[in-house]
C-alpha cells in the first residue's frame, strides 16, 4: 500500500515543545526562591530567561494551530523578555519596561482575537471594566502624574486582553482557551501586585504574589499555543 506523504509541520515530535516549558518552569521556581527581587544579568536563570524559554516552548510546538495565534503568543513572549530585562536593571526602567509589557498584552489580544469574535460574551468585559476602574482608583494616590496616562492605558490594555481571553474560553471551551484564559487572569494578579508593590506600599509576600504569578501566567499562555486547539483554532 502506497503511503499518504506527510505535511513538512507533522514531523515536529510532540514533546520538543515540553522541554523548553520544563526549563522554564524550573527557571521560574529557582528566580522565585532567590534572595533579591531580580537576579542579575550575571546570574542564570532570571525572569527575562526564563520567559525567553516559555517563547522557545511555543516556538518549537506543533504547526496544527493558526499561524496567527501562535506567533502572535511567541511576540508577546518576546515583549514580555523585553520588560523583564527593563525592569531587571538597576536604574529606574519602569517606562520602557510598562510600555515593552503593553506591547505584550496587544500582542496576546491579537492572538485571542484570531478564531473568536472581539467580545463575544459582554460580561467578562463588564467585570473587568469594574475591576480596573477599582484597581486604578486604589493606585491613583501613589502615582506620579507623568505616569498617570500611562497606567491607564496599560491597565486598559491587560483587562482588556484578560476579558477576550475569558469570553474566547466561554465560546470554543477547550483547554487551550480555557489555559489561556487563566493565565491572562494571573497576568491581571501579578500586575496588580507589582503595582501595589510600587505605588502603594511593599508587601511581605509581595515577591511570591508577582513573580509566582507572572511565571504561572506566562506557562499557561504557552501551553495555551502548544496542546492541540479545536476545529478552527
Amino acid at each position: 500500500m502506497e503511503k499518504c506523504p506527510q505535511s513538512p509541520h507533522a514531523s515536529t515530535p510532540g514533546w520538543l515543545p515540553l522541554v523548553p516549558l520544563a526549563l522554564g518552569a524550573v527557571s521560574g521556581v529557582w528566580v522565585v526562591g532567590a534572595r533579591g527581587w531580580f537576579p542579575t544579568w550575571h546570574g542564570f536563570p532570571n525572569t527575562a530567561s526564563t520567559t525567553v524559554l516559555f517563547l522557545a516552548a511555543v516556538a518549537a510546538a506543533s504547526r496544527s494551530m493558526s499561524a496567527r495565534y501562535r506567533w502572535s503568543i511567541v511576540a508577546g513572549l518576546g515583549c514580555s523578555a523585553v520588560g523583564d530585562a527593563f525592569l531587571m536593571q538597576t536604574r529606574d526602567y519602569f517606562l520602557p519596561g510598562l510600555a515593552s509589557f503593553l506591547a505584550a498584552h496587544l500582542c496576546y489580544l491579537w492572538a485571542f482575537t484570531s478564531n473568536s469574535r472581539l467580545a463575544g460574551h459582554k460580561p467578562p468585559f463588564l467585570v473587568s471594566g469594574v475591576v480596573g476602574a477599582a484597581l486604578v482608583s486604589w493606585l491613583w494616590p501613589g502615582v506620579p502624574a507623568s505616569l498617570r496616562l500611562p497606567v491607564i492605558a496599560y491597565a486598559a490594555a491587560i483587562l482588556a486582553m484578560a476579558a477576550q481571553a475569558t469570553s474566547r474560553a466561554l465560546s470554543r471551551r477547550d483547554a487551550a482557551a480555557i489555559l489561556a484564559a487563566v493565565g491572562a487572569a494571573l497576568f491581571v494578579v501579578s500586575d496588580a501586585g507589582l503595582a501595589g508593590q510600587r505605588f502603594r506600599e511593599p508587601l511581605e509576600w509581595g515577591r511570591l504574589l508577582v513573580l509566582g504569578t507572572y511565571f504561572a501566567a506566562q506557562a499557561s499562555i504557552a501551553l495555551s499555543a502548544i496542546l492541540p486547539h479545536r476545529s478552527g483554532g
